[in-house]
């Protein structure tokens, strides 16, 4: 079962299936498809395969968790997060996603700490190290990351497969260390 993890204003847990139309909406939005590898177009079919077959497959296979934010326990979720495990031992990589509504309030800084909080924290699955990947250009998921105490690699050349091509890419790694030490 998916730990629910509930900060001062959200509560981030399983997607269901009241769910499906708010990910169809939200999955609408341009911007969210300029950084995120999600299908496009987005139909209901994705939204339904996204809450119904992925998030509950992730989380059997411990693959992955992913979780529905939400501003309160029982509300349309207002974005997504996810926890994947890497092919190196204690370490794991994340990716989220938030709806145009909801940027610039912090919601995604907030969720995202809850996530490594439980990462790396003790009652958690033990990863020792957390990546973060982005596309260059997507300077507020960079500035986050870095809020958080994430590193980037400042090296050039490197690049992520997004639908197919090469893209310049960001890699940022957080060790882990006492909460006092993350922003």
């Amino acid at each position: 079962m998916l730990r629910t993890l509930v900060t001062e204003r959200l509560t981030l847990d399983a997607p269901a299936d009241a769910d499906i139309e708010a990910v169809f909406e939200l999955c609408q939005d341009p911007e969210i498809h300029r950084w995120v590898p999600l299908p496009w177009p987005y139909g209901r079919d994705n939204a339904e395969f996204f809450v119904r077959s992925y998030a509950p497959h992730g989380l059997a296979s411990g693959a992955y968790e992913t979780w529905a934010i939400r501003t309160a326990a029982d509300t349309p979720l207002i974005g997504a997060i996810e926890l994947r495990r890497d092919e190196a031992a204690g370490s794991a990589s994340f990716g989220c996603w938030l709806g145009e509504a909801s940027r610039g309030h912090g919601f995604m800084k907030e969720a995202a700490r809850a996530v490594i909080d439980y990462a790396l924290g003790a009652g958690g699955p033990g990863y020792t190290r957390l990546r973060w990947e982005g596309l260059v250009g997507n300077d507020a998921s960079r500035r986050i990351a870095v809020a958080l105490g994430f590193v980037i690699d400042a090296d050039p050349t490197r690049t992520v497969d997004f639908r197919g091509e090469p893209r310049p890419s960001w890699l940022g790694v957080l060790d882990a260390r006492p909460r006092d030490d993350r922003g």
